[in-house]
């Protein structure tokens, strides 16, 4: 196989990956599909600057970065709606819960604080380093311990409170 379909194949497997991690953050399909794009044009333009191994961080950054930008953007455009309306609009956890009941541990999950939620992803559903989940997040690195701690503590309960 080529060096590039490797590569592209790659790309490919990443893009999938981000592309469920803004689902479960509640983007709508369409916004996560225009983000992966995006990011994939990012990708080709800097190509010669990424590297094997920043490659992927780098990638989900980049996703995250621009949802939250999409997420600003569109919460601006709601300031002239009615405060009733726009409370509705925020509320994605309906979304989110849909998403999160397909697997055990998301459903364990789906109770917790998102932050926490986020860095879990992150770490056992994506295999993210401490240090690649403080990048990806621009948090210090035993910021991410300490809320995976936090994390595993409540899903633990949860397990605990059920037998």
């Amino acid at each position: 196989m080529k060096k590039e379909n490797i590569l592209t194949s790659y790309l490919m497997n990443v893009g999938e990956e981000v592309f469920r991690l803004l689902l479960a953050k509640g983007a709508k399909k369409e916004d996560a599909e225009d983000i992966i794009q995006n990011t994939f044009y990012k990708v080709y333009l800097l190509l010669d600057d990424l590297t094997e191994s920043n490659i992927r961080p780098w990638f989900f950054r980049v996703s995250l970065n621009e949802y939250i930008d999409l997420k600003r953007k569109k919460e601006q455009q709601n300031l002239s709606l009615s405060e009733e309306i726009y409370s509705k609009l925020q509320h994605t956890d309906h979304e989110l819960d849909a998403i999160l009941n397909k697997d055990e541990i998301f459903y364990l999950l789906k109770d917790i604080k998102n932050e926490y939620k986020e860095i879990f992803f992150l770490k056992y559903y994506y295999d993210f380093s401490y240090e690649e989940i403080a990048h990806i997040l621009e948090i210090q690195a035993d910021s991410v311990k300490q809320k995976l701690y936090r994390a595993r503590k409540s899903v633990h309960s949860k397990i605990g409170g059920k037998r």
